[in-house]
């Protein structure tokens, strides 16, 4: 392995082994949430093919990947699924976990998925709320309630995943103490800043979290964590910066969205950061990962951002908290790195510097 990616830097070849490896197996999905950003933009579905699948994850595994991510659209509709989790597995890859929306989980297809030796965990998208969920999914809530508990019982290792605007935050507690109380066996409820992306269905603007929301949404994480049950902010350690600037301790340390080891390789071939992200490195083909991996534009896109967080009076505070580039434009709507630094400034006013 270390002739293979021994141009690689050796602090992204550390992350590699304890990341995951992406594959955006289909836009293909049974929903249509406005908040999309898979199908966002794009007018007729795309299908990955297994064999481009198989070759991610071969190449991936060859460079150190150990955990693998498959993702969509929605996974379940894409024929070929089970037989590329086989494969992964068989690889060598030491886990795999699996995006959907929980609606399509019957129970044949939780035993399917149980009987790979508990190497694979579902993470099953609840929007809130039945009534926040139905108006956000489609009223898919109870269909995705029956998927969740079908894992559960098939001893699947489950995470729920939840996008978070204005519109939950007043329910957060109370979604948070209805998830652990009836599915005590659920691993965690993994908040998602809600974000908009060009292209998207609907127009989500007056449901986007200002700073004094995103603060709301940080203490009652904290808060909750507490309380004993198990929430996570998922790729973005402003959390956890604003966490500890308000002496909260209790929000876990979280990875960046833009991070070294990260990459997803989406249904039409795009190479890319994130799942949410259309900035490409090019298509995929025999190598391209370690292409990307070893190239000077890749080492800046992860790396810390020294000229826009030049100045700024929180960076030591937030990257001691594994924050090393300011907020992504798309938090913020356009205005690149400010939405940190409101976040920031008002968890540590100036009088408490």
């Amino acid at each position: 392995m270390d002739n293979v990616n021994s141009e690689i830097p050796g602090h992204i070849r550390d992350s590699i082994v304890k990341d995951l490896l992406s594959v955006e197996v289909s836009t293909r999905c049974n929903s249509s949430c406005g908040h999309c950003f898979a199908r966002a933009g794009r007018d007729a579905p795309i299908d990955m093919t297994i064999e481009t699948a198989l070759a991610v994850a071969r190449e991936g595994k060859d460079l150190g990947y150990r955990n693998f991510h498959i993702t969509g659209g929605e996974p379940l509709m894409w024929s070929p699924l089970f037989d590329l989790i086989g494969q992964v597995l068989a690889m060598g890859y030491d886990s795999v976990l699996v995006n959907t929306n929980g609606t399509l989980l019957a129970a044949d297809t939780a035993r399917r998925l149980s009987g790979f030796g508990g190497r694979v965990t579902l993470s099953i998208s609840l929007q809130g709320p039945e009534e926040l969920h139905d108006r956000v999914r489609s009223g898919s809530f109870r269909a995705a309630r029956a998927g969740l508990e079908r894992a559960l019982a098939a001893g699947i290792g489950v995470c729920v995943f939840t996008a978070v605007g204005k519109g939950l935050l007043p329910e957060l507690p109370r979604f948070a103490e209805f998830i652990f109380t009836a599915y005590p066996d659920v691993m965690e409820l993994t908040l998602i800043q809600l974000i908009r992306v060009p292209g998207d269905a609907l127009d989500l603007s007056a449901d986007l979290l200002s700073p004094e929301d995103f603060l709301s949404l940080v203490r009652m994480t904290a808060l909750l964590n507490l309380y004993g049950y198990r929430l996570t902010v998922l790729q973005n350690p402003l959390a956890t910066a604003a966490s500890r600037a308000l002496d909260l301790p209790w929000v876990a340390p979280a990875l960046p969205l833009h991070r070294g080891g990260g990459v997803i390789v989406l249904a039409d071939g795009s190479i890319t950061l994130a799942h949410s992200s259309r900035d490409s490195f090019g298509s995929y083909g025999d190598g391209s990962l370690k292409r990307v991996l070893s190239s000077i534009e890749y080492q800046k896109a992860v790396g810390p951002d020294d000229d826009a967080c030049y100045g700024c009076r929180f960076m030591a505070l937030c990257r001691e908290n594994g924050m090393v580039r300011p907020s992504e434009w798309f938090r913020s709507m356009g205005r690149p790195g400010q939405f940190c630094r409101d976040v920031m400034a008002l968890a540590v006013p100036v009088s408490q510097e």
